[in-house]
């Protein structure tokens, strides 16, 4: 009964992802639109943008079922809206290169919180993978001058502090994995080139969605 529920709780939480993805990954002036045409990816060009949001709204009342599966009712409900920023998050890094702060910010206060009021938590554990992990991307992001931006590093300290250690690490070395192999696969076939800019978002993101339905989250353990 609660999986079902969840999935039905799912059809307006995927109206609402669906219109927020819209919201946040609309160009900001003529400007940004000039300086995103020469490093633009297939699917940002029309009409896919349209398609990317719709598949992303489809995949939200499946997860939700899946939590109201995994997890006790209270539980759930805290999982969901992690499930729901990490979505969010994939379409808007996918169509615009960008991860809103008005995401990551209320998400990582939101699963510190959760880590203090719900019952069998890991607020040590969650404080240290998300201070943890938001350093390891920051390296990077200075390592690689730019290939991995700021946005990543914000979504790094939102999963560290919502799965807590080791899940967070085990969760975003499988997102950049999947990204590394990805991102070969599409030089190989010419989609980016060697200087392209390519959203890692929606690997990480995904990967922590697929960990916390397997494993629970530092606020939710399975």
């Amino acid at each position: 009964m609660s999986a079902l529920a969840f999935f039905l709780l799912g059809i307006p939480a995927a109206f609402a992802v669906e219109r927020l993805i819209f919201r946040f990954s609309r160009p900001v002036g003529d400007l940004e639109d000039e300086s995103l045409a020469t490093k633009r990816l297939p699917w940002q060009a029309e009409p896919w943008p349209a398609r990317v949001r719709l598949a992303l709204a489809m995949l939200t009342p499946p997860l939700m079922a899946i939590a109201g599966w995994r997890f006790e009712a209270v539980a759930a409900l805290a999982v969901t809206p992690l499930i729901l920023a990490m979505l969010i998050c994939t379409g808007t890094d996918l169509l615009r290169y960008r991860v809103p702060n008005a995401v990551t910010y209320p998400g990582t206060l939101l699963a510190l919180l959760a880590a203090v009021l719900m019952p069998d938590a890991d607020l040590v554990s969650a404080l240290l993978a998300a201070l943890l992990g938001g350093g390891l991307f920051l390296l990077l992001a200075v390592v690689s001058r730019g290939g991995i931006g700021l946005g990543d590093v914000k979504l790094a300290v939102l999963i560290g502090a919502a799965l807590g250690l080791p899940g967070a690490y085990q969760a975003l070395f499988i997102g950049m994995a999947v990204a590394g192999a990805v991102l070969v696969l599409l030089l190989v076939g010419g989609i980016v080139g060697r200087r392209q800019a390519v959203p890692y978002a929606p690997f990480l993101a995904l990967s922590a969605v697929g960990f916390v339905l397997l494993n629970g989250a530092a606020f939710a353990p399975l």
